[in-house]
């Protein structure tokens, strides 16, 4: 397929409400417009607009929605789109910012995919030591990875802390790639693949012709991936792309706009990143609650005090919808028993984790609270505070919901006997 073609596939992408979107971002449409409220700040992509579109209406009401939520946002415009689009920002006071060409690299031919990287194979006496190498291969860089990457001045496709803060999902993942001189990561590049049928490359800390060429060619001849590349750059990284094979299809330029007042320090609701948190929840709660996973050890930790064990399993048939009950009072309890601005950790044994903050999920224009509540639905879950100073405990298999914490206990218990009867254990 050539360049043109492909880039008509991408341009068919824009404006449409993706499938999967990450944990904590509201999507929202207007018209050709689709925006992106990550809690932060926010970002708009468009259709193509048709002609004779009211535009200076247009994005006001697009203002008007950041500005309710006090987020930044950055509106990208493309070389083929409205010339009208870019004095219609200006006009309604959006700053003009960077701008980048759009290259676009085809996967490699099946005759290619098996030959060396250019960056040239990592000597075997020292595999570790240096060279381009994955990153979930040398585990403990990461967080010298995170510092390179956060500290790079950009600006990048897709900020590093952003792609790492939208973690995967199951239509994509990331590839974090990094530069090893003497055990030590000193450049990162990385690409994200949610974006189907392309693979965006997010950024790139260094432009050195080898690296450059490595990263790509290794994205590019994952056969796996199924998909061309697509990357945004300037200057020499722009040069180093275009020599190791992408195609120029057009320019984009950026626009920025503020509100007043002060945006919110963090996502109202996040993926957990396990591979760059350096303070596990889990190892933290398997020491301090002696937890011992098993189907048939119960109770499967020991009961914290102060706590109360409510017993599901005999008012599963009793309740209409006893999870969406039992999400009902928790909710109501973390949000008494929590600080303003605390975030509260949903943990599902052996498989991804969030954190949200209960005041600002589960209202209008809001995200949902993440995860699968607090009924055990064939799994461990667990909503705690990151100091496991209170939370839930759900045992799928002993059908037991343990509650601990003064403030929390004092929250729920009342409304958990009324509909779960009795406590079957309690420790002051």
């Amino acid at each position: 397929m050539d360049m043109g073609e492909q880039w008509a596939r991408w341009n068919a992408l824009r404006g449409r409400i993706p499938a999967w979107h990450p944990v904590g971002v509201v999507i929202e449409a207007d018209g050709p417009v689709v925006r992106r409220h990550y809690g932060t700040h926010g970002n708009v992509e468009h259709a193509p607009i048709a002609p004779g579109t009211d535009l200076a209406a247009l994005v006001r009401r697009q203002q008007a929605a950041f500005a309710e939520r006090g987020e930044p946002v950055e509106w990208k415009a493309f070389g083929h789109d409205s010339p009208e689009l870019g004095p219609a920002l200006r006009a309604a006071g959006f700053s003009a910012g960077w701008e980048r060409s759009v290259l676009i690299a085809d996967p490699l031919p099946p005759e290619e995919r098996d030959a060396p990287l250019s960056g040239g194979p990592v000597p075997a006496a020292e595999p570790l030591r240096q060279g381009v190498r994955d990153l979930y291969r040398v585990r403990e860089q990461a967080g010298r990875t995170w510092e390179v990457a956060v500290g790079s001045p950009g600006p990048h496709a897709m900020p590093y802390a952003e792609m790492i803060a939208d973690g995967s999902s199951d239509e994509g993942d990331v590839f974090i790639e990094v530069l090893l001189e003497d055990g030590l990561v000193t450049a990162v590049a990385w690409a994200h693949g949610d974006e189907q049928p392309f693979t965006v490359v997010g950024g790139l800390t260094s432009d050195d012709e080898d690296f450059v060429r490595a990263c790509t060619e290794g994205w590019r001849r994952d056969a796996w991936l199924g998909c061309p590349l697509l990357a945004e750059a300037d200057g020499p990284l722009r040069a180093r792309l275009l020599e190791a094979g992408f195609v120029e299809v057009t320019s984009v330029r950026s626009y920025h706009w503020s509100p007043p007042g002060t945006p919110e320090p963090g996502r109202p609701a996040q993926f957990l990143d396990w591979l760059h948190d350096d303070d596990p929840l889990w190892d933290r709660f398997y020491a301090e609650f002696d937890f011992k996973p098993s189907t048939a050890h119960r109770p499967a930790i020991t009961d914290p005090s102060p706590s109360v064990v409510w017993n599901l399993h005999s008012h599963h048939r009793l309740v209409a919808d006893l999870p969406a009950a039992l999400d009902a009072i928790v909710r109501r309890g973390l949000l008494a028993a929590t600080e303003p601005g605390e975030f509260v950790y949903w943990l599902d044994w052996q498989h991804d984790g969030y954190r949200y903050d209960p005041r600002r999920v589960d209202a209008p224009g809001r995200p949902a609270v993440p995860g699968r509540g607090t009924y055990p639905n064939g799994d461990y879950y667990l909503h705690l505070t990151h100091d496991l100073r209170l939370g839930t405990f759900g045992h799928p298999w002993e059908q037991t919901l343990t509650v601990w914490g003064p403030a929390l206990v004092t929250a729920v218990e009342g409304e958990l006997t009324d509909l779960l009867g009795e406590p079957v254990r309690r420790r002051d």
